[in-house]
């Protein structure tokens, strides 16, 4: 299992050739549910029920912070989150520490669940960027061991 989980999404023309679209817009697509589940169970124990038409992302641009463990600025406004920078962030570590030291290695299923307060107007294409805990091991006699158990 991934310890950090990070989602967005495009415009599928953008990121497939098209030069006159922006591939890093990322747009919110009227997105009003985003849900992350491990082995059945939500993460965090609440999905994000989102309506961007009344302002209420919150939850979504906190993701931001709480995703990547930061407690200052990310150099994107609240604002700007709604108009191309809709990013969700979710840290998966069972501490929710995401810190230097390791959990314990996790097997299972994960599953992305986003549904649209409307039908899609174009294809989009969903960008999921996982970060994975493993070890890469020089020995004296200079042997690569890699722990690549995900």
């Amino acid at each position: 299992m991934p310890k950090r989980l990070i989602i967005t999404f495009v415009k599928n023309a953008a990121i497939n050739g098209q030069y006159s679209l922006n591939p890093f817009n990322f747009k919110h697509h009227k997105l009003n549910f985003l849900g992350i589940y491990l082995d059945g169970q939500r993460v965090p124990c609440k999905p994000m029920e989102l309506n961007y038409e009344s302002e209420n992302y919150i939850r979504a641009y906190h993701s931001l912070f709480s995703g990547f463990n930061r407690d200052k600025g990310i150099y994107i406004s609240r604002e700007e989150f709604s108009k191309g920078y809709a990013i969700y962030s979710f840290d998966l570590t069972p501490d929710l520490c995401e810190g230097s030291h390791f959990n314990l290695l996790h097997q299972g299923n994960l599953r992305v669940e986003a549904k649209y307060a409307r039908a899609l107007e174009e294809t989009v294409s969903v960008l999921v960027y996982a970060e994975f805990q493993n070890t890469i091991e020089i020995t004296k006699s200079r042997h690569v061991l890699c722990d690549f158990a995900n």
